[in-house]
């Protein structure tokens, strides 16, 4: 069980939810969570996190490194990825006034999350 941690204006909110009770929907849960956790923000893990911002706004970094961060951190924290096949890409654009990034996830070659910062 995961709580259900939509927000009003969320593709597929349901104002009556508390909980997500299926496999995928807790899979997709915990890659929300991962990907948008600070380290140090979650008592007693504090690796957990991507750190995605910090990674962004650093000109030390680039595709393959970052895509290994988050590979790292759904082998370590989401076991669920394993067994749903879950597959990161990543395209790094460092621009003049700001870098940008842009993360595929796949689950399964069914289930395609996109992110943006």
């Amino acid at each position: 069980m995961e709580f259900y941690i939509k927000d009003i204006g969320d593709p597929g909110y349901d104002v009556n939810t508390l909980q997500v009770d299926e496999e995928i929907g807790m899979l997709l849960t915990q890659i929300e969570m991962c990907l948008f956790t600070k380290k140090g923000d979650v008592l007693g893990a504090v690796n957990f996190g991507a750190n995605l911002e910090d990674y962004v706004y650093s000109f030390m970094y680039n595709d393959g490194m970052l895509k290994g961060v988050i590979t790292d951190q759904f082998d370590t924290y989401i076991p669920l990825a394993k067994k749903y096949n879950t597959t990161v890409s990543v395209d790094f654009l460092s621009q003049t006034e700001k870098n940008v990034v842009f993360i595929d996830i796949t689950i399964d070659n069914r289930y395609k999350i996109e992110v943006y910062v």
